[in-house]
């Protein structure tokens, strides 16, 4: 028997510690995601048990939609100013991230990496972005459209063409990078995506990549600032809050079969293997373990 009474307490009290402090500290902690899909969750759970006849007040619900919604208005305020987000100078490195064009946000990733380019024109570029269902793969409409309106040098290119979610961007860049035995020369990178995608990148991208890197996720000011009430706004922001589930549950898969190890550290092999046996965009892909093979750690599965 759930105790209605208690959970009231519970929430109620939690509503109360919300505070901006608060939401930078857990933002910064990578908890304020998880925290959010399981309030999601719960405002679901507790309408279908409500519409079963079950005794939970309506006092309850809107005490975690109200929660809810201060998270996403944080969030989209946090989006806007990219607090805590540091700029890098001299990057060694320039990651574009691809996405479909039908909001126009990939063109606005392509004016800030044009900029870039042509700002720190000996830094190395990578572009990475497979698609599904294309002709043309978004890291090479990326190269396209960076050379028809850019001054860039072929020869600093990389294309990452496997990914098709933001975790197999990161995941297989490191790879690539690692397989054409250039990691090890970056120390600074900045990563070009939306507003409403940096946080998502920036929590995968700090478990990924080496602590000795620094970063900037960048992304372009102009989709929330210019909605910034629309109601199209919050769907995006609430949706990639939500989407960190499927990395996150590559990430635990990983720590579950590994806790017992001493020292352990979750990196960019055992979520590559990983990913491979539980992800569903990259189940059982041969092509991609051929691919990369040679430049993965040794691995239990």
């Amino acid at each position: 028997m759930v105790d209605y009474r208690r959970k009231i307490e519970n929430i109620t009290n939690l509503y109360k510690l919300y505070d901006y402090e608060m939401f930078l500290y857990q933002l910064r902690e990578k908890v304020l995601d998880e925290q959010f899909r399981e309030l999601f969750n719960e405002i679901r759970w507790a309408k279908e048990i409500r519409k079963l006849g079950s005794p939970i007040p309506k006092e309850l619900l809107n005490m975690l939609e109200k929660l809810k919604e201060r998270i996403v208005n944080y969030y989209i305020e946090y989006l806007k100013t990219n607090r805590e987000i540091k700029e890098i100078e001299g990057p060694d490195l320039i990651i574009g991230l691809g996405c479909s064009n039908g909001l126009g946000f990939l063109d606005k990733r392509i004016e800030v990496l044009g900029e870039l380019v042509e700002k720190f024109p000996e830094a190395k570029i990578l572009l990475s972005g497979g698609g599904m269902g294309v002709l043309k793969t978004e890291a090479l409409e990326m190269l396209e459209k960076l050379k028809k309106n850019y001054k860039v040098d072929e020869k600093f290119v990389i294309l990452e063409e496997d990914s098709l979610d933001t975790l197999g961007n990161i995941v297989f860049s490191k790879l690539l990078l690692k397989k054409m035995n250039i990691l090890c020369g970056i120390e600074k990178i900045i990563v070009v995506t939306s507003p409403f995608h940096v946080i998502r990148v920036h929590s995968l991208f700090s478990r990924v990549f080496s602590k000795e890197i620094s970063f900037e996720i960048r992304g372009h000011d102009y989709y929330l600032n210019k909605v910034n009430s629309d109601v199209t706004t919050r769907k995006i922001v609430e949706n990639e809050i939500r989407s960190l589930y499927r990395p996150d549950r590559i990430f635990n898969i990983v720590n579950l079969k590994e806790e017992k190890k001493t020292g352990f550290e979750v990196d960019e092999t055992s979520l590559f293997y990983q990913m491979l046996l539980y992800h569903d965009l990259y189940r059982n892909r041969r092509d991609i373990l051929r691919k990369y093979y040679g430049c993965l750690e040794t691995y239990k599965i």
